[in-house]
């Protein structure tokens, strides 16, 4: 089973929710009423991509996974969480498949991992035959240059959280932004952007993720906003 890649270089640049199912989405962002089933059109109607988290493509059966792809444009991306070093990556690659030109990427999350990422191995093998790699280290984690070399062979870039210093991208495939429900002015946003936008064109994609429990759907609209409003973003278009 072949599944398309998103080809390198088209230098796109995203902001995603993780997830779309938020219960207080239904109080702040979708419309009263609003079926289950029709937020994702929904969501997708403003927004150009979303993160789906792993439990969420864990559960989804082929139809659902279909009914995705009905649900929203061709532009539109899926980036898929993969947290579980076990996962299996058959039943993965079934999964993208449906999707086949609108997957973006994959963020490889393992809750823990050793810091030569020898334990991430398989993992980066197998996605990165399927779709651009970020990686999203374990909280407090320290890469040895040995992982640190690791990830340079897959040319795959280690996210940077949003708000902990510059980000300092190296050349790759995708790279990725995450940030929290902290709230930041517009000032401070602009500068998250600025620092997803400085990835440049001539590298892949670059995806600012907004998480959290509930993540902030205004800041995901400002920060879109402020991406249209920078001639940086112009190469990335």
């Amino acid at each position: 089973m072949s599944v398309e890649q998103i080809g390198g270089g088209d230098g796109n640049f995203f902001v995603a929710a993780r997830g779309w199912r938020h219960p207080a989405w239904k109080e702040s962002f979708y419309p009263e009423g609003l079926p289950v089933d029709w937020q994702l059109s929904y969501y997708s109607n403003e927004f150009r991509a979303v993160v789906v988290p792993a439990e969420e493509w864990a559960k989804a059966d082929a139809r659902e996974v279909a009914r995705w792809q009905e649900d929203t444009d061709k532009a539109f991306r899926f980036f898929f969480e993969v947290a579980d070093l076990r996962n299996n990556w058959m039943d993965f690659q079934a999964v993208v498949a449906l999707l086949a030109g609108q997957v973006g990427g994959i963020l490889l999350r393992p809750t823990h991992c050793d810091s030569d990422l020898t334990q991430l191995e398989l993992s980066l093998q197998r996605a990165r035959q399927l779709a651009p790699v970020t990686v999203i280290l374990p909280p407090g984690l320290t890469l040895s240059d040995a992982g640190q070399h690791r990830l340079l062979d897959y040319g795959v870039v280690p996210a940077w959280s949003a708000g902990q210093g510059a980000s300092c991208w190296e050349p790759g495939l995708l790279a990725l932004a995450c940030a929290d429900a902290t709230v930041r002015t517009p000032r401070q946003w602009r500068e998250v952007v600025e620092n997803c936008l400085s990835f440049g064109a001539g590298n892949g994609a670059v995806l600012l993720m907004m998480e959290g429990k509930t993540p902030d759907i205004e800041a995901l609209r400002m920060t879109m906003m402020i991406a249209d409003m920078l001639p940086a973003a112009e190469a990335l278009r």
